[in-house]
């Protein structure tokens, strides 16, 4: 549905997008991840046609941004990371503004914008002034107005900026639902911390695709050794002990707290636990210490 050939973006003489190859397939869900500056915004908003392609080609659904831009726009539903200013101007009428560009009238724009409302979660706020809704409310007036068209790609910048735990669900479901409609998601996601929403993921560094693959450590664990924290409530020396016969280090700097790295060639996750639990440490809970994405983005 997304492929990009050694595409290349420019922002004011500058490249953010360098010579970059990358497909979604309908039903897929990529999240791109990246440092500040990495070019994830610029990669959305040129496969949005908000941004000119330097050199390359970007296709949605086979039409090229550059000259095929119609058909791109018909396709996709782009959330930008903020809501531009509107002065003025309500909740339900910055929706049929958009509607209507998308060539919508009458009953069927009416209908388009109710959907957007309800699957947005916003039926309450139509007369709302989009400048007094809350950041989380402006984030998901974004969302609506992406969905007016039923988009078969969504392009989704930031997409859980602002947004609290119940409205952080809510986009996280739409987006696992993408599947059942073959609908492609890409995503800038800013924190590393990613979602289980996504199907892929792919890290961005000054411009330049490292790495991609499926969303699971596993398919990024080539030649790594992974960095994780175990809980186990007043007995970390204890535990300590346990890891470093294992492994031979770890950090234990806190009663309740352990880090160590793990190479998977040489011990499982499963052995350390079971070996934790055999010595009667008690654990209270194992993960990637950071998100196992940011460490990707840390060797990237």
């Amino acid at each position: 549905m997304i492929r990009c050939e050694r595409a290349t973006v420019e922002r004011s003489g500058r490249v953010v997008v360098e010579s970059l190859s990358l497909a979604v397939a309908p039903g897929e869900a990529l999240a791109v991840v990246g440092r500040t500056g990495s070019g994830k915004s610029s990669l959305l908003a040129a496969v949005a046609t908000v941004l000119p392609l330097h050199a390359g080609a970007i296709l949605v659904d086979g039409h090229a941004v550059g000259r095929e831009a119609e058909q791109v726009r018909r396709r996709v539903g782009y959330v930008p990371d903020r809501l531009p200013e509107w002065p003025g101007l309500r909740a339900g009428e910055f929706l049929e503004v958009f509607a209507a560009a998308a060539g919508l009238q009458g009953e069927g724009l009416r209908m388009a914008v109710d959907r957007a409302l309800a699957m947005a979660g916003l039926d309450r706020e139509r007369s709302a002034l989009l400048d007094d809704l809350p950041a989380g409310h402006r984030k998901r007036i974004l969302v609506a107005r992406a969905l007016l068209h039923d988009p078969q790609v969504l392009l989704l910048d930031d997409p859980f900026g602002g947004l609290d735990a119940f409205e952080r669900r809510d986009v996280a479901r739409l987006i696992a639902d993408a599947h059942l409609i073959d609908r492609t998601v890409l995503a800038a996601i800013d924190d590393a911390d990613v979602p289980a929403c996504f199907t892929h993921l792919a890290v961005l560094a000054e411009g330049r695709l490292i790495a991609s693959g499926q969303a699971n450590p596993a398919a990024f664990a080539a030649g790594r050794t992974w960095r994780y924290a175990v809980v186990c409530r007043g007995a970390a020396p204890r535990a300590a002990a346990v890891i470093r016969g294992l492994l031979g280090a770890c950090d234990c700097e806190e009663s309740d707290r352990v880090a160590f790295q793990l190479d998977p060639a040489r011990a499982s996750l499963g052995e350390v636990v079971a070996a934790l639990v055999q010595a009667g440490v008690g654990v209270e809970s194992v993960g990637f210490e950071p998100p196992w994405p940011a460490q990707v983005m840390g060797r990237s």
